[in-house]
């Protein structure tokens, strides 16, 4: 417990769960009731034929930029959607960049006690402590969405349609992906002494991300450009298909998230109070 505490301040920590607690319990909630009601869409049969018949008109760029390029319906890339729906997606970022901004470029835009105190404790702290919250949130908000399929799965009886080792393998990729995300936010956040600054550079490189990958998808000519693309390396429907590249992706948001970290530490750790 003693090494513990040289890395995070319990304090700090029990301050933001406090302060954050019921946000992530909203986020659990709709996780869980996204991934049931995309569960439940496809136990529906006159739902499901509507979606496919719907999933069929959409343009061939579209279909590639959502991964349903078969004629069929798979239960599991249906499912594997619910994981990457653009609200899905939008909600999950927010939660590092507003966690980050808070805790760590607002605590020196206010100059508060806890930066204060980091003058007696050891600096890298201030940086570890919102980013064990981020990953602690993220791990009981993808347990929600995985508790949110399985429950669906269970009830409606979609044993055939739905494998529960695909939906671990996406619930635990993304947790990768999105503890990624953080590290990038954690490293953005230090550089500023303004939240408004932070708030607005992480937000920026996250829609950055995004558009630019949506980009790719929908523009063949610079389809080569894939591996380069962060989202890419979240594609639940890959996943479910058999066609993510795990000897790339996961050593990759490995590597960004324990060189993003570091460099988070290492930066606060020399800048100026």
């Amino acid at each position: 417990m003693a090494a513990l505490n040289s890395f995070i301040s319990f304090h700090h920590l029990k301050r933001i769960f406090k302060n954050q607690v019921k946000i992530i319990l909203l986020v659990m909630l709709f996780g869980f009731l996204v991934e049931f009601l995309f569960t439940f869409i496809l136990s529906a049969s006159a739902i499901r034929k509507f979606a496919e018949s719907y999933f069929k008109l959409l343009p061939p760029m579209v279909k590639q930029m959502t991964g349903f390029l078969g004629e069929n319906l798979v239960g599991s890339q249906f499912i594997a959607f619910g994981y990457t729906h653009p609200a899905v997606l939008f909600i999950l970022s927010f939660i590092p960049v507003a966690i980050a901004s808070r805790y760590i470029t607002a605590e020196l835009e206010n100059r508060s006690i806890e930066l204060l105190s980091s003058r007696l404790l050891p600096r890298h702290a201030v940086v570890l402590t919102p980013f064990l919250f981020i990953l602690l949130s993220f791990l009981t908000v993808f347990g929600a969405m995985l508790s949110g399929s399985l429950l669906g799965r269970l009830i409606l009886d979609m044993n055939e349609d739905i494998q529960p080792f695909i939906l671990l393998k996406i619930a635990l990729t993304g947790l990768l992906f999105f503890t990624a995300i953080s590290t990038i936010t954690l490293y953005i956040s230090t550089l500023f002494s303004e939240r408004g600054k932070a708030l607005a550079w992480s937000s920026g490189i996250i829609l950055f991300a995004f558009v630019f990958d949506a980009i790719i998808r929908l523009w063949d000519q610079i389809a080569f450009l894939k591996p380069y693309s962060l989202f890419n390396w979240y594609q639940p429907v890959n996943i479910a298909t058999g066609q993510y590249n795990f000897e790339i992706g996961i050593p990759l948001l490995a590597l960004l998230s324990s060189g993003f970290l570091s460099a988070a530490v290492r930066h606060f750790n020399h800048r100026d109070l």
